[in-house]
């Protein structure tokens, strides 16, 4: 995508107001640092709790492999969050993206871990083939059923996924593209986290760990919310 193409979804007036960029960056951390705690908190929890080294079904002998997945699969989201503003915020726009591309399908796994039953457990416990049959990215797109497009994933593929002519517009570390790109890394950790939260509601057992943070969870909803009310880059579609 030119730069030109960056730039006319950008306005004059978002360009004078770096308080958004501050809110954004501000945003991405406190939401990393949330998937952080909670994941080493699940962590814990799946090394206890649950019946699979019991039953003989974890070849980690974790108490409950699904819960580890999601804490391990948040605990990934947390560093690439964290690392990918720093970088942007460095003006490291390409090698940030190529981060933000590994995020992109950490939200599709998090769509997979709310939305089909067991596959934390079946993802924590797979090999190499398994991932590919299963969890590779076509795959859980095929499944989404049109949530996620695979034109949207070729673009970050392009944008730093992969190495592509595209470089050229990234490592011009323009503060247009920054500003688009970080509103769009936010877009994908916000749907990691809104899927996390539905996986933890269909955990009874979990209910008490998740009353007990309670507070971080609510505070984490309300950045992402306070962001989505005062952003209209949130609301941009995906590129055409």
């Amino acid at each position: 995508m030119e730069k030109s193409e960056f730039a006319k979804q950008l306005t004059t007036k978002e360009q004078s107001k770096p308080e958004l960029a501050t809110m954004r960056i501000e945003t991405t951390i406190f939401v990393a640092n949330s998937f952080r705690q909670f994941g080493e908190i699940l962590r814990s929890s799946g090394q206890i709790m649950g019946t699979d080294r019991r039953e003989g079904r974890s070849p980690f002998q974790f108490g409950s492999d699904e819960v580890y997945g999601v804490s391990l699969l948040l605990r990934v989201a947390a560093e690439l969050s964290e690392n990918t503003i720093r970088l942007f915020e460095a003006k490291q726009t390409y090698a940030a993206a190529a981060l933000l591309r590994q995020i992109v399908e950490i939200e599709y796994l998090a769509w997979a871990f709310d939305q089909r039953d067991c596959d934390a457990e079946k993802w924590v416990r797979s090999d190499k083939n398994d991932r590919w049959k299963l969890f590779r990215p076509a795959k859980l797109r095929e499944a989404a059923d049109g949530k996620f497009r695979a034109k949207d994933y070729g673009y970050h593929c392009e944008m730093g996924g992969h190495p592509t002519p595209s470089a050229m517009t990234l490592l011009q570390n323009d503060p247009l593209v920054i500003q688009l790109l970080t509103s769009d890394l936010l877009g994908h950790i916000s749907g990691i986290w809104e899927h996390f939260v539905r996986w933890g509601n269909q955990h009874q057992e979990l209910d008490a760990i998740f009353a007990h943070y309670q507070s971080l969870g609510e505070t984490t909803g309300k950045f992402l919310r306070d962001w989505k009310a005062v952003d209209h880059l949130a609301g941009l579609g995906p590129p055409p």
